[in-house]
């Protein structure tokens, strides 16, 4: 399973940063010793290169040096020591002197927050200036006027002991470079710390080094001077990462300063850039009440803030949607400039019918919504500066509090619309049932025995469900009706009977009854007789015949005899003749 990397100390990647800015300008003091080596050989002056002119950038884009002026790039600190060998073999081809030339323009170049650790070794090292570089004249002219002489040897420890002791300092920057020039290897005298090339003593300069990148961003540069022995070895054991420049690998010297120190400028931009990592434009809503929408709209205060130190930004395409609602926002520009840290506000109105859900009846609705802020994020520095990395986040964060709205919603006949609708149909569909199926009944129910004489009882039938309880039979039940159509097209209404002679339902029994008609339940006849208002009876078969009795069904007569007496239904009484009643009589 792999491991993570290492987690950074404080102040590790912004070191980091400042050094690559750092490694171009010992680049550049190289390629100026080279000229200078150069120009010494051929018996001419040295000439100082210098940045190439920024073109002219249309638009409000900036150009480089405004960035840089608003950066403060002056104020970024960085530590040089630089060592410079003045053994005898310095003397040759006028070495010595070409360093010398080349550390006047490359002084001149340091920030004035800079801080310079200057030393000559040889037998020993020797401080030559520790402080800024204000006077780089000055600085130069403390220098030895010449090399040597031929006896003087070199101690490269003993140069690096006293570089690191520097950069050990209380006050020391976060970025330490040490840069050495010199034309032979380690050849120290026989009083030296560092009588060879490796050893303890070599040891404890590689721990002191490693202490020290524990907490700053240290390199080594090492400037050979002759192309047989560099130093480069001695410095690399010290200081791991070491970088060694030969003539060999710069082809314009002048035109390679140039780019170096404008290089050295960007990467100390970046290191500042670099502070803003993950940092973009942030909204925010004012705290406040609910928000009433039924006046037209609600207004609302919105602010996006620039949480950058150092890099101003720009939104485009600004716009501003109410999550999940049919609302609109309007009230932001299309485009908003901010400084670093700056804050702008602008007044957001929210107009539209909220979509308020269930009940739909008129009510009062009031609800957090979530506020979403859309817009391009990005800096106007990134088109100046493209060898700078920018980590700015594409989109406004926030706001993380939705607005609280309220408004009177649906209508006032929503509800009872709803509600009365279905009852509508409902009882439609209710009357419909009965009048098919409960139909309203009338004219005269016959009840007598079904065998032999007996008493009858008349029931008159009226409404849509009729109990049955005849008086002089006896038993109980019911009867409704239910409209019918015929094959031959006639319409009415049957009856629909259940019948008990005891009145329990052990021994109740149904059966269907039409206008005319007679059926037999439990040994008892009914016949449905239509008033006299209504349609006649149905007529007797051809031949005078009537039609035959519907069947009882099975178990509906009684266990025993032929109705609700347990023996033969008596006879009727004896009457005298009289006339038939009238209609008055009946019932």
């Amino acid at each position: 399973m792999n491991k993570p990397p290492p987690r950074p100390r404080p102040g590790r990647t912004r070191a980091r940063a400042v050094h690559r800015g750092v490694h171009r300008a010992v680049a550049g003091l190289a390629a100026l010793v080279l000229t200078a080596l150069a120009a010494a050989a051929a018996g001419t002056t040295p000439a100082v290169a210098r940045p190439a002119a920024d073109p002219a950038r249309a638009g409000s884009t900036p150009s480089r040096s405004e960035i840089y002026s608003e950066l403060g790039l002056d104020q970024v600190p960085a530590d040089y020591v630089i060592l410079v060998d003045v053994s005898g073999s310095m003397m040759s081809k006028g070495r010595y002197s070409s360093v010398r030339a080349a550390l006047l323009p490359f002084l001149t170049g340091l920030s004035p927050r800079d801080y310079v650790a200057l030393f000559t070794f040889g037998n020993k090292a020797e401080t030559v200036y520790l402080g800024h570089p204000s006077d780089p004249k000055g600085i130069i002219g403390k220098l030895p006027a010449k090399a040597g002489p031929s006896g003087v040897q070199t101690d490269i420890g003993a140069a690096l002991d006293r570089g690191l002791t520097e950069l050990e300092r209380p006050d020391a920057a976060e970025v330490g470079s040490v840069v050495m020039f010199t034309d032979g290897k380690h050849d120290p005298p026989k009083s030296s710390k560092y009588p060879k090339s490796d050893g303890p003593a070599w040891d404890a300069l590689r721990d002191r080094s490693d202490e020290l990148a524990d907490g700053h961003e240290l390199a080594a540069y090492s400037l050979p001077l002759a192309t047989d022995e560099t130093g480069t070895a001695q410095l690399a054991r010290v200081i791991p990462n070491t970088t060694e420049l030969r003539p060999d690998s710069v082809q314009n010297l002048a035109e390679y300063l140039g780019r170096a120190t404008e290089r050295s400028r960007a990467r100390k931009a970046g290191r500042l850039i670099a502070e803003d990592a993950g940092k973009g434009v942030t909204a925010t809503l004012a705290h406040t009440g609910a928000l009433d929408l039924d006046n037209g709209g609600a207004t609302a205060k919105l602010t996006l803030t620039a949480t950058t130190k150092r890099l101003p930004l720009t939104v485009t395409g600004l716009r501003a949607i109410l999550d999940g609602q049919p609302l609109t926002v309007t009230g932001l520009p299309d485009q908003v400039s901010l400084k670093p840290g700056a804050a702008r506000q602008f007044d957001v109105q929210v107009r539209g019918e909220p979509d308020a859900g269930w009940p739909p009846g008129r009510r009062t609705w009031e609800e957090e919504i979530g506020l979403t802020v859309h817009g391009k994020v990005a800096t106007p520095w990134a088109a100046t500066l493209d060898d700078v990395k920018f980590d700015v986040p594409a989109a406004v964060d926030g706001p993380a509090k939705g607005l609280r709205l309220r408004a009177e919603v649906g209508s006032p006949l929503t509800l009872p619309l709803l509600i009365g609708v279905p009852l509508a149909a409902l009882l439609v569909v209710l009357l419909l049932w009965l009048r098919q199926n409960r139909a309203v009944l009338s004219g005269v129910l016959v009840l007598s025995p079904a065998l032999g004489d007996g008493p009858q009882d008349h029931i008159a039938l009226r409404g849509r469900q009729l109990a049955l309880v005849p008086p002089q039979i006896g038993g109980s039940g019911r009867v409704y009706g239910r409209r019918f159509r015929a094959a031959d097209g006639l319409r009415g209404i049957a009856l629909h009977l259940r019948y008990s002679p005891d009145g329990t339902p052990a021994r109740s029994a149904d059966a269907v009854c039409r206008p005319g008609e007679e059926v037999v339940i439990n040994g008892i006849r009914f016949a449905y007789r239509q008033d006299r208002d209504g349609q006649p009876s149905a007529a007797p078969r051809a031949g005078g015949v009537p039609d035959p009795m519907p069947i009882p069904r099975p178990g509906s007569l009684p266990p025993d005899g032929d109705g609700p007496w347990r023996s033969a239904p008596p006879r009727p009484t004896a009457q005298p003749d009289r006339p038939a009643p009238s209609e008055r009589d009946l019932p």
